[in-house]
């Protein structure tokens, strides 16, 4: 639990204000929920005495004032409550969307994408979740504590041993609740898991939709969904099934209790022990007695809920990208974003991309790469020529820094890549990978991604050296995915997006792979005039692009085999031109 509450406390801190008037309201509401009956009993007991119509008539706007004060109040914390949850839910998911995106990429092949998008919406929005647990869920505890209080002491004010009476079941609520925690943690852990496991299918249901449909393999996808849909029903099931019962029980004790506490205060009224008015003020404290037990036992149900949410969405904050020379973790705004990228000055001293001695594998697989040792100088057009899985888009996402080498290293110039910041690999390098990833929005925003301003004249530019076709204006909406453009037209707006900042090493991973010929070579001299002083490298199986190459390294067996010219490639290596000629 004190992990739990340590681990809220920035969010509090920050909302102090916030949080402070929440506790105000309560601890007002509590004052004239718990007095109300109190004042109650003296009208009760004033009308089964002689009647004192000045008395009455003073008691009555009395409780009438205190009956709406109780009202608002009961109105206004419900509200006051869900709005901080609103906020502290705004400030928890703002600060882990950002440690998601400051992530190395290496790190995201650890994650999945439906359980990323379930940690920073179902976790903490959902039922019982942390945005409910960050006020109400922290509030309701602590109002039920005070009432409880409250009432116990003006009930033993009004009889002692009527108090006892009353409180007697109490003690098997408390036993049962206790009982039932851990059957109660593991059913909501379940229902978690059920959760992201759904949001994971739907993800890669949706994203690969053509292809499921090209395949006609929608029944079997529908029956997929089926079964992970009755799997969390289940668990839905078990956790109503749950609360139901215990809730059910707790009122059943509750009515038990009244119905011993309206004998024995009836038996009490007779004697002369207790006025009439005390034994209404009886009933009603009882009323809220087991309810206040009920959260404030809860609470410690709920906060070891919390903390499955509270690990699950820590474990992003640790694995946030923590390189040497990265700033302090905090949200750029988008007119520094524009400086950075804006900014004329070079990333760091260059004079050539040298990589010794370097290997990656994944884990203990079969090494991808290994033993690469090359250096590429500054302005040259370099393509890397090599089989169907050899390693091209591995080293590709080497040199951008995107995977961390097994062994070796890359360095530019006498800086090692795992050194660059953040802003200075956004300045130094643009990527456009195989895998193109296109967002919903115009094109303007995929291009611009919110970094800089993307004037009438750049645009015509970038339009340019990318070779657009005409019909793609910078207003024309997309969905997400590029749905609605050709291949060739989606690589090309990834590729404006990569340029848009001139950047000093330009990374193409099989780019020009859907273009015919034709346009290959336009393409070729509208990026080199746009782009004079730029080191392009180009991962390819196209003979165009690697005639182009001032160099091609050519890999094979996971290793490189030879960097030279392309038609001195062609004459001295055989592999190279059997390449190419399956190709063509």
């Amino acid at each position: 639990m004190t992990y739990v509450l340590k681990w809220f406390k920035r969010y509090w801190r920050h909302r102090w204000k916030g949080m402070t008037a929440v506790l105000i309201v309560t601890i007002l509401g509590i004052a004239v929920k718990t007095l109300y009956p109190y004042i109650f009993k003296f009208i009760v007991d004033g009308l089964a005495q002689d009647i004192d119509l000045t008395n009455v008539r003073s008691w009555i706007l009395i409780i009438l004032s205190v009956g709406i004060l109780r009202e608002i109040t009961q109105w206004l914390l419900p509200a006051m409550r869900f709005m901080m949850n609103l906020r502290i839910a705004k400030d928890m998911r703002s600060e882990h969307f950002r440690a998601v995106l400051k992530m190395r990429p290496a790190i995201f092949q650890n994650y999945r994408t439906g359980d990323l998008i379930t940690r920073l919406t179902d976790d903490i929005d959902g039922d019982l979740k942390l945005s409910w647990y960050s006020a109400s869920g922290i509030m309701r505890p602590i109002e039920a504590g005070l009432t409880l209080s409250f009432s116990i002491i003006l009930m033993l004010t009004l009889s002692w041993k009527l108090t006892l009476i009353a409180m007697s079941p109490l003690p098997i609520v408390i036993w049962l609740i206790a009982r039932t925690e851990s059957i109660q943690e593991k059913a909501y852990s379940q229902r978690q898991k059920r959760t992201s496991e759904t949001v994971d299918l739907l993800e890669s249901a949706f994203s690969g939709i053509r292809i499921i449909i090209g395949s006609a393999a929608e029944a079997a996808q529908s029956g997929q969904f089926n079964k992970t849909i009755a799997k969390r029903i289940r668990s839905e099931e078990k956790v109503v099934l749950i609360r139901s019962f215990l809730e059910s029980f707790g009122s059943m004790i509750n009515q038990i209790g009244l119905v011993i506490v309206i004998f024995a205060g009836s038996f009490f009224v007779l004697q002369g022990h207790i006025s009439l008015g005390d034994f209404y003020a009886f009933v009603a404290y009882l009323g809220g007695l087991t309810e206040t037990i009920w959260t404030i036992s809860w609470f410690f149900v709920s906060t070891k809920l919390a903390e499955t949410s509270v690990y699950r969405l820590k474990e992003l904050s640790e694995t946030q990208d923590s390189q040497e020379n990265n700033r302090d973790f905090r949200e750029y705004e988008g007119e520094e974003i524009r400086e950075i990228l804006a900014t004329e000055r070079p990333a760091t001293k260059m004079n050539a991309i040298i990589a010794e001695n370097l290997s990656f594998r994944y884990q203990k697989e079969q090494a991808l790469l290994e033993n690469i040792n090359l250096s590429i100088g500054l302005g040259k057009i370099i393509a890397i020529v090599g089989p169907v899985a050899c390693g091209k888009s591995t080293l590709l996402e080497l040199i951008a820094g995107i995977l961390e080498p097994s062994s070796g290293k890359i360095r530019i110039g006498a800086k090692s890549i795992s050194r660059l910041s953040a802003e200075e690999k956004a300045r130094l390098f643009g990527y456009v990978p195989q895998d193109l990833s296109l967002f919903s929005g115009n094109l303007n925003d995929n291009i611009t991604l919110g970094r800089m301003e993307l004037t009438d004249e750049l645009w015509q530019d970038i339009k340019k050296a990318a070779v657009f076709d005409p019909e793609l204006i910078q207003a024309k909406e997309i969905s997400q995915g590029g749905v609605g453009l050709s291949g060739g037209q989606r690589a090309r707006l990834a590729l404006a997006r990569a340029i848009a900042h001139k950047p000093q090493i330009l990374l193409l991973d099989d780019v020009t792979s859907a273009l015919d010929a034709k346009t290959e070579r336009l393409f070729w001299n509208e990026i080199r005039r746009y782009l004079p002083k730029t080191t392009i490298i180009a991962a390819t199986h196209r003979e165009a692009t690697a005639a182009t190459a001032d160099q091609v390294i050519w890999l094979n067996n996971h290793t490189i085999s030879a960097i030279d010219q392309h038609h001195k490639l062609l004459d001295a290596n055989p592999a190279y031109r059997r390449l190419f000629a399956k190709a063509g």
